[in-house]
């Protein structure tokens, strides 16, 4: 039998050329899911953050113009004023669901810390769940408002937009504590037979809440050490 080393050699060739494709597919493939991972954990981290700021300066820098327009040259805004309270609903939203995922709505320990840690941790996961599903509950209310919104075709008073620019605040407020809610339940979860201190994440101290992208590095080292403390 004779053996042909161009078509021996064909082959080798064929099966070295897809196996290096098969692995330069899958390394861009991780990659690309190292990217996306990377994108999602920023955006847990900031996205909150960066709204609220948005929403804060824009308050502000809109509500001191219309005073400046007001005393100073007898004038302003006819939309001024609703403008800044329609942001001020959306800085609430935000505001609640990052309370949420840093833990840190008012709450009052005294009786269940009687319980020990195990107790108290049980009863912290069964307070995120009544949470959740209150949450799921307004979060419907706040579609089916919506939704009478656009059928009624109801408006804003002094510009010419659906009120649902303020109703959409709900909507998009309680998804937001509704994911929080249930990165807090696993949290405490997976961490259950941690410290007191890691289970709670009081702060987001362990969850990266210091590491703001606009948060200067020694300030977010300083607010995480008063966190521990005020623990």
């Amino acid at each position: 039998m004779k053996i042909n080393i161009d078509q021996i050699y064909g082959v080798w060739y064929s099966y070295v050329n897809e196996y290096v494709y098969m692995q330069l597919y899958l390394l861009s493939h991780v990659r690309r899911v190292i990217v996306v991972k990377n994108i999602f954990k920023w955006l847990d981290i900031n996205f909150e953050p960066i709204c609220m700021a948005v929403l804060f300066y824009a308050i502000t820098g809109l509500v001191t113009l219309q005073v400046i327009l007001r005393f100073v040259f007898a004038t302003g805004f006819s939309w001024g004023e609703e403008v800044a309270r329609f942001m001020f609903v959306w800085l609430m939203y935000f505001s609640i669901a990052y309370a949420t995922r840093n833990q840190r709505h008012i709450r009052v320990a005294f009786v269940i810390q009687k319980f020990g840690d195990r107790g108290h941790k049980l009863f912290m996961i069964l307070g995120d769940i009544i949470f959740l599903a209150f949450s799921v509950f307004v979060f419907l209310s706040s579609i089916r408002v919506c939704q009478s919104v656009i059928k009624y075709q109801d408006m804003a008073v002094t510009i010419n937009v659906s009120l649902n620019i303020v109703y959409g605040a709900g909507v998009v407020g309680f998804l937001l504590i509704i994911i929080r809610l249930v990165q807090s339940v696993i949290w405490k979860v997976r961490k259950f037979g941690e410290t007191m201190d890691i289970f709670e994440n009081y702060a987001g101290v362990y969850s990266g809440a210091e590491t703001v992208c606009f948060f200067p590095k020694q300030q977010a080292a300083a607010d995480a050490d008063v966190s521990r403390e005020e623990k």
